[in-house]
């Protein structure tokens, strides 16, 4: 795989920025049916190779796939309510952190879609007129953005439930209350190690991890996930599975989370 490193243009950076960034990108890419695969930078690892990706792309019907996670973030039960049925697969909400598909058709979402399509959707119309406004809220994060562009995009755009390309292994919170998770984000990092939102990560993390993942990418989603992530790595206290995937894909002093 060819990587390149996208280095948006404004500062600070937002989550919202990496549209831009990627946008910026694709208008420079030659041949419009390349398969391109976007990740998140700082808290995704690749675990196996191109062969392995290609694979799996091959197994969805949709020609974009996004990652997927447990939690509707970050609009928490207003996302349930969007959703029109049941939830779908171990992973039933998509993720931002990794999504993949041909350069000209990615280029096209983001050209279609500058904005959210908060408008199409007539329960974010009415919360707006009661003063909810999920612009307002959400507009920061690209995972909204991305929301609610594949609920209008079903054809063209798939969440990988499954996890057969992408796996997200962030902390699941059944009742996503934004402010809450904040303050445990900086419980951690006021306390680090020594915070409660640590130790319970790493618990569970850790428990997690015993179960090997199929994917080729994997997302430690959330500051405190990561940080856990990085921990285990540099303590010996990764699994086998996971040691051996790095050990083959980049020599030792470089197997880091990137």
């Amino acid at each position: 795989m060819d990587l390149v490193v996208l280095n948006p243009k404004t500062s600070p950076f937002g989550l919202a920025d990496k549209r831009a960034a990627l946008a910026g990108y694709l208008s420079t890419v030659r041949d419009s049916d390349e398969l391109v695969l976007f990740t998140d930078g700082y808290d995704a690892l690749f675990i196996r190779d191109e062969r392995h990706i290609m694979a799996a792309y091959a197994s969805f019907s949709e020609p974009v796939v996004f990652s997927a996670e447990v939690n509707p973030w970050p609009l928490g039960i207003v996302g349930l309510a969007l959703h029109d049925g049941p939830p779908v697969g171990r992973f039933p909400y998509l993720n931002s952190g990794g999504f993949i598909g041909p350069a000209r058709m990615l280029h096209a979402l983001i050209t279609r879609y500058p904005e959210p399509p908060t408008g199409r959707f007539e329960l974010l119309r009415q919360l707006r007129a009661h003063g909810y406004d999920t612009d307002r809220r959400f507009g920061w994060s690209d995972q909204y953005h991305w929301t609610l562009v594949r609920l209008l995009e079903r054809e063209t755009t798939g969440v990988d439930h499954d996890a057969r390309l992408f796996e997200c292994y962030a902390p699941p919170v059944p009742d996503v209350n934004f402010r809450e998770i904040m303050r445990e984000v900086e419980d951690f990092r006021a306390r680090g190690r020594e915070s409660d939102s640590y130790q319970r990560e790493r618990t569970r993390l850790a428990e997690r991890l015993q179960v090997p993942s199929g994917a080729a990418h994997i997302h430690f989603a959330s500051p405190v996930t990561k940080a856990v992530a990085e921990d285990l790595l540099h303590e010996g206290q990764l699994p086998g599975w996971l040691i051996g995937h790095l050990s083959t894909a980049m020599p030792p002093a470089q197997v880091l989370p990137v």
